[in-house]
Parts: C-alpha cells; sequence; structure tokens
C-alpha cells in the first residue's frame, strides 16, 4: 500500500467534509428587487382664466404613498382627480410624487393663467402700477409718451408696449418717418423685446401721445390703442389712431383706424353697457373737441360727437380718463387742459356720467388749480384723492416744470406735493405718468425717483 503524503490526507478530508453524502449543497436563493413605482400625472388644460378650473388625473404604480408639491400639498392616494381653480395670475407647477419599496417617482406639469384684463383702461393702468411700481423705461418712452402694460405673452406675468417717436417735429421733411410699437418682455429682471413673437407689422403712427389697454374685441386678452396726433406743427394736420387686436393665435393685428384726430388722450371703457370698451380722445384741431369712438363689437369704432358738453368745442382740452369717482358702476369723465392760457382755457374739470352714458347735464366738478403749473398732463384716484400730474402751459416756459398736486374729492381740498423746474437727468423736464403704488404717489418712469406718500 501507498503511503499518502500528509498534505494530501488533509486535501482528501477536507474534499470528504464537503460532500454531504455525495450530494452537491443546495445554493441560498437571491431575493428579488422590489419593482421601481411609476407615476403618470395630466390637466385638462394646461391655460385657463383666473377662477376657471382645470381636472388634475393622476395614478401609480408599486407604490405605497404619494404626496402633492408646488401649486397644491398634501398626502394623496394612489390615483385620483382634484378640480383646481387658481385665484391668481401666474405659471402654476403641480408636482406629484409616488413613493414605495422600489424607491420614489416625480412627475410634474405646469398650469398657465394669464392676468386678466380689467374693465378700463384707467383700471388697466392703476392694477399694473400697484403691482410693478416705477419701472425703467426704454428711452423711447421719454420722446414718446407712449406705454402701457398688460399680459401681451398670456403667461402670467405683465409685460410691456411701447411707441417710438422717430421724426423731428422741427424738421418737415421727417413728416413720413412712423414710429414703430414694440413689446417687450422680462428677462433676468431686465426688459427685453420681444416683439416679433406678436406682432409682424410694427409700423406705428407719426407722433404717440399715450397707449390704453382694454379688451376691444371681447375675447379675454388685452389689446391697445394708441392715440395719436401727428405733425406737432402747424397747422397740426392730425393723424389716425392705432389699434392692436389681438389674435386668435396669440399675435396682435396692426390696424389704423378710420378717423382722424389730434389726438393728445384717450381712455377706454364702456360707455353704452353693450359690454365692449369704448374710447374717449381728445381731439382738439381736428375734431375741435373731444368725442367718443363707440365700439361696433367687430374691431371697428363709430365716432359720437353728441356725449360732451357743447361748451368742450374749441377748448385747449388735451388730457382725458375715465373713472368711476361717484362709486356708481358708471364711468365719469375727467378732462384736463391748459389754464393759464390767456386766449383760452379749460380748467381740471370731472363730468359725472347721467347714468346712461352722457355728460351734457349733470353738474360738473371744477377741480383747483396748483398756482404756477396749468396743464394736468396725468391723473390717479386712490382713497379718497386725485392725483394730478402737472407741468407750466405758459408760452414762455412751456412743459419746463413739473408738479403733483394732491386733491381730497369731494371736498376739493388741495395742496402741491410736489414742484420741480430744472432738467431731469434724462434732460426731460415734466413728468408723463403717475401710479399708485405701496403707499405712494409714484413717476412711472423709475429714472425720475419721485415718490410721495399719499
Amino acid at each position: 500500500m501507498k503511503k499518502r503524503s500528509i498534505a494530501g490526507i488533509l486535501a482528501l478530508a477536507a474534499t470528504l467534509a464537503g460532500c454531504g453524502g455525495g450530494t452537491p449543497a443546495a445554493q441560498a436563493p437571491t431575493a428579488a428587487a422590489a419593482p421601481a413605482p411609476t407615476v403618470s400625472l395630466a390637466l385638462s388644460q394646461s391655460k385657463i382664466a383666473m377662477g376657471s378650473s382645470a381636472t388634475l388625473t393622476w395614478s401609480s404604480t408599486n407604490a405605497s404613498s404619494c404626496t402633492a408639491s408646488g401649486a397644491w400639498s398634501g398626502a394623496l392616494a394612489a390615483s385620483g382627480t382634484s378640480v383646481q381653480t387658481p385665484m391668481a395670475a401666474g405659471a402654476m407647477t403641480y408636482t406629484l410624487t409616488c413613493s414605495g419599496a422600489g424607491g420614489s417617482a416625480s412627475l410634474s406639469v405646469a398650469l398657465t393663467v394669464p392676468i386678466p384684463v380689467e374693465k378700463s383702461s384707467y383700471e388697466n393702468k392703476a392694477v399694473a402700477g400697484e403691482v410693478l411700481g416705477a419701472q425703467p423705461l426704454p428711452s423711447e418712452v421719454k420722446a414718446g409718451n407712449a406705454v402701457a402694460f398688460a399680459d401681451f405673452f398670456q403667461d402670467g406675468s405683465y409685460a410691456m408696449v411701447t411707441h417710438s417717436l422717430d421724426y423731428n417735429p422741427q424738421d418737415p421733411s421727417t413728416s413720413a418717418m412712423l414710429g414703430h410699437i414694440h413689446f417687450w418682455k422680462k428677462v433676468n429682471g431686465v426688459w427685453a423685446d420681444n416683439t416679433t413673437r406678436l406682432l409682424a407689422n410694427s409700423t406705428g403712427c407719426l407722433h404717440p401721445r399715450k397707449a390704453v389697454v382694454a379688451d376691444f374685441n371681447n375675447d379675454g386678452k388685452p389689446d391697445v390703442l394708441f392715440a395719436c396726433h401727428g405733425f406737432d406743427a402747424p397747422p397740426f394736420p392730425g393723424e389716425s389712431p392705432i389699434v392692436l387686436l389681438s389674435q386668435p393665435d396669440g399675435s396682435y393685428k396692426n390696424t389704423v383706424m378710420p378717423v382722424k384726430c389730434f389726438c393728445h388722450s384717450a381712455s377706454a371703457g364702456d360707455i353704452d353697457g353693450d359690454g365692449y370698451p369704448d374710447v374717449i380722445v381728445t381731439g382738439d384741431s381736428v375734431a375741435s373737441m373731444p368725442f367718443f369712438l363707440i365700439n361696433n363689437k367687430d374691431g371697428t369704432f363709430t365716432r359720437d360727437l353728441t356725449r360732451l358738453p357743447a361748451d368742450t368745442q374749441y377748448k385747449p382740452i388735451f388730457t382725458a380718463e375715465m373713472i368711476d369717482f361717484g362709486h356708481t358702476g358708471k364711468y365719469d369723465v375727467f378732462l384736463g387742459g391748459h389754464e393759464q392760457d390767456p386766449s383760452a382755457s379749460w380748467p381740471a374739470t370731472i363730468l359725472p356720467n347721467d347714468g346712461a352714458g352722457r355728460f351734457t347735464s349733470t353738474t360738473r366738478v371744477m377741480l383747483p388749480g396748483a398756482p404756477g403749473f396749468g396743464f394736468p398732463t396725468d391723473i390717479a384716484y386712490k382713497a379718497g384723492a386725485l392725483y394730478l400730474a402737472r407741468t407750466i402751459d405758459l408760452s414762455t416756459n412751456f412743459y419746463n416744470g413739473a408738479a403733483i398736486q394732491k386733491i381730497a374729492y369731494p371736498s376739493l381740498a388741495s395742496q402741491t406735493l410736489y414742484q420741480h423746474t430744472t432738467a431731469y437727468s434724462s434732460g426731460t423736464r415734466w413728468i408723463n405718468w403717475i401710479i399708485a403704488t405701496g403707499g405712494n404717489i409714484t413717476a412711472m418712469d423709475s429714472a425720475y425717483g419721485i415718490s410721495l406718500p399719499q
């Protein structure tokens, strides 16, 4: 018999120990991984008006719990529906996260609620001013004055529209140099030109004076009217206003209105009670008086010379606004003009609405003046007080100063809150637009740096 080495004996022993009686040992099964959760989430609509509803529908698999976050919150069942009725404008994000033994999964959907259009251009200006406060405005606004704010891109945020002034009123050879319309969006806090997204034809009028926002075609989106007065030198020929009407595809149609006037100012609101905003314009040298443009409900307007008193004819009236001063649900008319012109004058006046959209028979309210500043360029109305931005209207010092006057209403107690008679850093010497915001009366253009406690 052959002798085995000690190493061989040990190896044999190890082999026999692992044989288990000659039957191979069973391997322990590996535990299967838990399946990962899945989530589905959908909105019935991606864009709705404020106060309307959209339905969220969701489901999940392999999840033991689900949680809502973003524009909704709380624990949710593994599947279900939820009706959402946002009461604020903006871009809402709804996120659903479901978790289980296999981990978690999330999904988000977006809902846009555009900023609603107010019933009058003054209310649109006032609400935007309260929200935005003073803004850094493009240089073209300082020349042409026309600027307004609304949710033109229908994304739940304010955008801006402006109109440039490109001609030189002292040079008749430039009388064909029409201005251009621009739409702006804020990008990283800075206004950026996004005109091409909304407007194919950006050509405007020659001399813009004011931009007003209203829903003229009653589609729930903001439209724009530019009051224009043409070449600003004798014989003051006047020109036609420009209207931008919103279209179903989100763009704007640029239309020249078939009416001519020296339209220095305008204001929009429903005067005849048909649910469509009408427009009042000052018409000085062409129509010889302010007048209404009555909305025909199809994007066109008809001139109406019958609603204002006869003595508004041949008066130097240049500022108009429709405001419900009496809180009656009807718009009254504010008309301002030159108060210190020795040849013709018009005191700042409120013409109350007679309840039927006419202003010929009611008792007018003449507002007190502000010594040295005889031309009101803009008005704000807040908490029982009127605020008038004024400039100098004497021919020797025309537009060479600025003042802000406060008038308690209806008592008519008056005080001048602010006066300025030198050039501002921008080179301008008068204030075009004022707003009420954060308890203050502020120049809309932040470059002025004017903010006065109400």
